[in-house]
């Protein structure tokens, strides 16, 4: 039961956030047009078929099928009946004035901002968990080159513009930024271009009480960092930098001589090879290099030099990968405890099956996890033997030991099966720690620094220059994903999650799109200026084109956010396949 609701929970603040957003939106409408004595026959969470409703004082409140937004039918502002639905208009309507349809129109936006500013001071006083690194702009470490997704490695472009750990980034192309996650949206935002037609960044440092003017190329490249995800797509500007850290050993790791060498915890690092280290992943890659390193701790005042063997580790076990002719991809894993693992070893206690194919499992009745007890008849615990079945016979099946007993499951043909050795990494076993801070935003910073990213990425998004499209966009689906997730991690993330959600709603709302609350205001303007009441007839045919439009552009949205949400799916398989694999080497 206990479990029950802890995953219902997170439906539920999705439920009240998201839906709440667009209810406050529509209420601000509704409170306006009523004020000013307008007819308003319904009022609607959602579009299409009405779920459920109920009417109060000549309105009907309803919920719809499709959660793409809202609306508030209010026929003297504008005649939306293909969409809203038929309703009995009275005869004797007012007649509606440029006014009435400006603070009608102006005050569902206006709502968004007071429901984002009470967050904003709910955020305030809750605080935010965050890593310290993240809460300043000053560089640790610039590696050389940026690992792409399939293993290419390309020159890191902070790396190539001289970039230096300690430099304090103080604005990206004259935007200031305080955090260093601002230094990234920044730049993932620019649309700043060379005499070459490269991407361009400008950023002002401070370097030893001096600033600077540096002109850097990004390089466009997906954030992602597993084959799986790449089908997303979402490839943006980098530059590749790490925020500075400081870095204070929380533990030793037990495999390796790192404890022998007379480290402890709480030591302070400063040094490897007399290079200064102002980040974790700085000092894990001058151990990759192998050999001793010369690390330089301060504990207690003083400051001591440790020579630390580098010692290479088995960290992930072997397995046999096996992709079915449909393309279901299945892994077979040894249960043995890794220590004992090395690159010749095949035949193990025992072989367990993981597959990412929920259906797949539930169809055949078995769970990941699951040991294989024969396969084609044949008693093996060796990958290689697996192996070489597999490829000579015709048509695979095996048995597997489920919780309700042992089970044939025929497989079928088989499109490719491969055996992956033990793989193994140099580790200097020194464990970091990761100091969480709680953050208490101003929250006029908050709306002001949401607002500001707002306009900057709807200028990337009309910018030939840039490389953001609409498919980096996020629509309903995706923001329910965004909010759901942050629902089940940090409820001080969904309120600053759901901050930045009704400032979108309010400023997107005010573009002068017909459908828009800024068209119709822009609108009103016009007819006030001109005197040309003729636009009040051709209105409803543009906002039923503008809609389709609108309409149209949320689908193309959504259809990306789906891609993105499977991608994560995949993504987070691939995680918990990665820590099945992982050797755990316990004290």
């Amino acid at each position: 039961m206990k479990r029950f609701f802890f995953d219902l929970l997170p439906v539920i603040y999705v439920v009240l956030f998201f839906g709440g957003s667009i209810f406050v939106h529509e209420f601000g409408h509704y409170l306006a047009a009523k004020k000013r004595g307008l007819f308003v026959p319904k009022f609607s969470i959602g579009f299409g078929p009405k779920l459920f409703g109920f009417k109060i004082g000549g309105t009907e409140f309803a919920v719809s099928l499709f959660p793409l937004g809202g609306y508030v039918s209010i026929p003297q502002l504008a005649d939306f009946n293909s969409v809203e639905g038929s309703y009995n208009v009275p005869s004797n309507l007012k007649t509606i004035t440029c006014l009435d349809k400006i603070i009608t129109a102006v005050t569902g936006p206006l709502f968004n901002m007071l429901f984002a500013v009470i967050l904003a001071v709910a955020v305030y006083f809750i605080g935010i968990p965050v890593a310290e690194e993240t809460l300043g702009t000053n560089i640790g470490y610039v590696p050389p080159t940026l690992a792409l997704p399939g293993g290419e490695e390309v020159l890191s472009p902070a790396y190539r513009a001289s970039m230096l750990p300690n430099d304090r980034i103080l604005a990206v192309d004259g935007h200031r930024v305080k955090k260093f996650s601002e230094i990234l949206e920044f730049i993932a935002l620019g649309n700043g271009k060379d005499e070459r037609g490269h991407p361009l960044s400008l950023l002002e440092i401070e370097r030893d009480g001096r600033k600077l003017q540096l002109e850097v190329n990004p390089v466009i490249i997906s954030p992602h960092d597993s084959d799986e995800a790449k089908i997303s797509d979402d490839k943006i500007r980098m530059i590749g930098v790490w925020p500075k850290q400081n870095l204070v050993i929380e533990n030793l790791h037990s495999g390796t001589t790192a404890r022998d060498s007379g480290l402890r915890r709480g030591d302070s690092v400063i040094s490897a090879n007399g290079t200064p280290i102002f980040n974790w992943k700085a000092l894990h890659d001058i151990a990759k290099c192998g050999g001793i390193v010369a690390l330089e701790v301060e504990r207690d005042g003083e400051r001591k030099i440790f020579q630390v063997p580098v010692t290479k580790l088995a960290i992930l076990k072997p397995y046999l990968g096996i992709v079915l002719a449909d393309g279901t991809p299945i892994d077979v894993v040894p249960e043995d405890h890794a220590s004992a693992f090395n690159e010749r070893r095949t035949q193990f206690a025992g072989l367990k099956i993981f597959c990412s194919g929920k259906n797949f499992l539930k169809a055949n009745g078995i769970e990941n996890g699951d040991l294989i007890t024969s396969v084609n008849n044949e008693e093996t615990k060796s990958l290689r033997r697996f192996e070489k079945i597999t490829l000579e016979s015709p048509e695979l099946s095996m048995k597997i030991l489920t919780e309700s007993g042992e089970k044939t499951v025929n497989f079928g043909a088989i499109s490719d099966a491969q055996f992956y050795g033990t793989a193994s990494d140099s580790l200097l076993g020194v464990i970091g720690k990761y100091n969480i801070v709680t953050d208490h935003p101003n929250p006029l910073s908050q709306i002001a620094d949401v607002t500001a990213l707002t306009f900057k990425t709807l200028s990337s998004l009309f910018s030939a220059s840039s490389n953001i499209s609409a498919e980096h966009l996020m629509g309903p689906a995706g923001m329910i994903k965004v909010l759901y997730s942050s629902a089940k991690t940090s409820f001080p993330w969904l309120l600053w999650l759901v901050v930045l959600v009704n400032i979108n709603l309010a400023i997107l709302n005010l573009l002068p799109f017909p459908v828009l609350d800024g068209g119709l205001i822009a609108i009103a303007v016009l007819e006030k200026i001109t005197g040309w009441k003729c636009l009040d007839r051709v209105l409803s045919k543009i906002q039923i084109l503008c809609f389709a439009l609108l309409m149209g552009l949320i689908a193309y949205v959504t259809f990306f956010d789906i891609r993105r949400i499977l991608a994560e799916s995949r993504q987070a398989f691939e995680l918990q396949r990665q820590s099945r694999l992982l050797i755990h080497y316990d004290d």
